[in-house]
């Protein structure tokens, strides 16, 4: 499935290797809410339709504080995506982070993610709601 795609302004968009995911992001808190057993589906609350038939993906969340990620609502998309991807779309909150977040933030991320080109995810069913 290819779209465009969706973060809030303050977010910085980047790829993340998924090895880098588990080795240097919080999995105390990534685990938190029992994730490990996800289905393969998209919640259609994840995208919204643009102008021109165009679709877009909100990139799960990611706040940083003192080197440590807190997720709070982009787990579930997170916990699909990281099935399906050796490189996973994540957001980091970047209003009123520190320098040293900042510096943590650039050592796990692989690349930026430009906001105008379209993202491949794997092809998943779209679903109004997870059982």
């Amino acid at each position: 499935m290819r779209c465009f795609p969706y973060v809030e302004e303050t977010d910085a968009p980047c790829w993340v290797i998924k090895y880098f995911f588990f080795k240097n992001f919080d999995q105390n808190d990534f685990l938190c809410r029992h994730i490990k057993n996800v289905d393969d589906a998209y919640l259609a609350d994840w995208f919204h339709n643009g102008s021109h038939q165009t679709r877009f993906f909100k990139i799960p969340p990611v706040p940083v504080h003192n080197r440590k990620t807190q997720f709070i609502s982009g787990r579930h998309r997170t916990a699909v995506l990281l099935r399906h991807l050796e490189r996973v779309p994540l957001a980091f909150a970047m209003r009123n982070i520190g320098d040293a977040d900042k510096a943590w933030i650039e050592s796990v991320a692989d690349a930026p993610i430009e906001t105008e080109a379209l993202i491949d995810l794997p092809d998943l069913p779209i679903v109004a709601s997870l059982p």
